[in-house]
């Protein structure tokens, strides 16, 4: 019996970019009617030519102000949750201490993660 060693999956066989080069102009052409968009995921490729459809279908975005002279005394900001680029919810905060805004912030998000029912 031949034992056989693969080392990253072999030879490219047909269809397979065989550089980078090809594949970038592959990942260009099957992007180009989302280029840009937090509305599709996204192809692209990993080493060895693996590729990838991935991309943010609900995604967080958050902005929190430093206590400084011209922002304030505490750490405020909001947190926005995006339903396929739309904003679905925003929360304010408004914390005295940095590791007060973690906590909150962390809270309302599991909060968030645990109504989110996907099966």
């Amino acid at each position: 019996m031949k034992t056989h060693l693969i080392i990253n999956g072999g030879e490219p066989m047909n269809g397979c970019p065989t550089d980078w080069d090809e594949a970038k102009k592959w990942q260009d052409k099957a992007n180009s009617e989302s280029k840009g968009s937090w509305e599709r995921p996204q192809w692209s490729w990993d080493c060895g030519f693996k590729l990838d459809y991935d991309g943010p279908i609900v995604r967080v975005s958050s902005r929190f102000y430093p206590p400084k002279s011209h922002y304030g005394e505490t750490w405020d900001g909001d947190v926005t949750i995006f339903l396929f680029n739309k904003e679905i919810k925003s929360q304010h905060f408004d914390c005295k201490t940095l590791e007060e805004l973690k906590i909150q912030v962390e809270k309302y998000i599991k909060k968030i993660k645990g109504n989110v029912n996907i099966l």
